[in-house]
């Protein structure tokens, strides 16, 4: 709590938990419970498992340019790709399709202009967005 700079009832919010169950946790009146463990882990994937676990190496897992890996599991996306509010995100190409659409197709399209775009005729097919939103949360949309 105190690296990443929260309070236990900003942590309970973080983790969807009652405050009370981290406060039993910091005074030792209960032992963290496997999802607890989880939660904290899905919730911040660059903490180490084996730090939070045994206690041992580092706090933090070694990333390549502090980029962090994504939790394993797919998070349904709350809203269509074409829906996504940022500027540009659905705007109709001359085909027909929204940049999302096209660019997670990896159809290459005259009137695509967004970051997305240019990054798919990089890369290729469009595999996965995450959307980072800043309350330190984040969503995956994955085209199907």
């Amino acid at each position: 709590m105190r690296s990443e700079g929260l309070t236990s009832s900003r942590l309970a919010e973080l983790l969807g938990i009652q405050p009370s169950g981290i406060s039993h946790i910091l005074s030792g009146r209960n032992k963290p419970s496997f999802d607890f463990v989880q939660k904290i882990l899905r919730r911040f994937p660059n903490i180490n498992p084996d730090w939070l676990l045994l206690d041992s190496g580092p706090m933090y897992r070694d990333t390549p340019e502090g980029k962090v890996s994504p939790p394993a599991e797919t998070i349904t996306p709350t809203l269509p790709l074409n829906d996504l509010d940022a500027p540009g995100a659905s705007q109709t190409s001359p085909s027909g399709a929204t940049t999302v659409e096209a660019a997670a197709a990896g159809t290459p399209d005259a009137g695509m202009t967004s970051p997305l775009a240019a990054a798919a005729a990089r890369h290729g097919k469009v595999k996965r967005i995450i959307v980072l939103f800043d309350d330190h949360t984040f969503e995956s949309y994955s085209p199907s």
